[in-house]
């Protein structure tokens, strides 16, 4: 089968038309083919790429997954393409999607986790246009450092975004390391944070607390910075960072400090 003008078609109708040839032990060819001196657009190269990708039985859902990519998953419940569900990902689309529906059923719903993305501590998490234009690229990169769990991984996707795009600003910095702090809160089992103009308090639960040794934290955190403080309130601790006379931000020293807990007290290794 000789299919012409190949770029012209949508993906889906690609895949039915090489569907028709070959069967069972007959062996067949389909060629797509489209004008040497014609320059694609990006959609249409994506969807040639995509057939000539996928060619073995049962790729329907792969091709269907990958269309969605391509021509975007649409506005929730709306007939706007947005085309940005290849970084966004499609278990937070279905989510929101999910939401929506409710919401429009007037069923209540939990937004706690839409709460939980804000960031605990007052961080920009803004990526400028001067560092990267594109929205598909800024919701990328949002992604990458979303996956920051350690110094290692944030390290690597630091390193990763400045050969991409460029050298990463103080505000890019601080936003990945606001992105491990959250992470390491979640992992230690903290109570709470509290931010002031003047200092940021940890809140420690007596469940975290039995596995620290207060003295030696107090001697790791003085290393870190002597602004640190300790303060017990009922069977909690507090650890307090005076920010006010900070060299660096505030972040560098607690996700310090909390990287030391987590390796030795809740990892176990010295």
């Amino acid at each position: 089968m000789i299919i012409l003008d190949a770029d012209r078609f949508g993906l889906s109708q690609l895949y039915q038309i090489r569907g028709r040839v070959g069967r069972s032990n007959k062996f067949a060819y389909a060629y797509l083919m489209y004008q040497p001196s014609k320059v694609l657009t990006e959609s249409a190269t994506k969807r040639l790429n995509v057939i000539k990708e996928f060619t073995e039985l049962g790729s329907g859902f792969s091709i269907a997954t990958r269309d969605l990519s391509i021509r975007g998953a649409g506005d929730i419940l709306g007939s706007e393409q947005a085309g940005f569900i290849d970084t966004v990902g499609i278990d937070l689309y279905l989510k929101m999607l999910d939401q929506e529906i409710s919401i429009r059923k007037g069923e209540e719903v939990d937004l706690e986790d839409e709460e939980s993305s804000q960031p605990v501590l007052n961080v920009n998490t803004h990526i400028e246009d001067n560092y990267v234009e594109d929205e598909s690229l800024k919701i990328e990169i949002h992604r990458k450092i979303n996956e920051i769990d350690s110094k290692e991984k944030l390290e690597i996707i630091k390193n990763e975004l400045e050969d991409r795009f460029g050298k990463l600003n103080e505000n890019m910095i601080t936003y990945m390391y606001e992105e491990w702090f959250e992470k390491q809160i979640e992992l230690i089992g903290l109570k709470n944070v509290n931010e002031t103009k003047n200092y940021i308090e940890l809140v420690f639960p007596e469940s975290v607390v039995k596995k620290i040794d207060t003295e030696d934290l107090f001697v790791k955190s003085y290393k870190i910075s002597t602004m640190f403080r300790f303060k017990s309130k009922g069977s909690n601790l507090l650890i307090i960072l005076d920010t006010i006379r900070l060299e660096k931000h505030p972040l560098l020293y607690l996700t310090e400090l909390l990287d030391y807990i987590e390796t030795k007290y809740i990892k176990g290794i010295d």
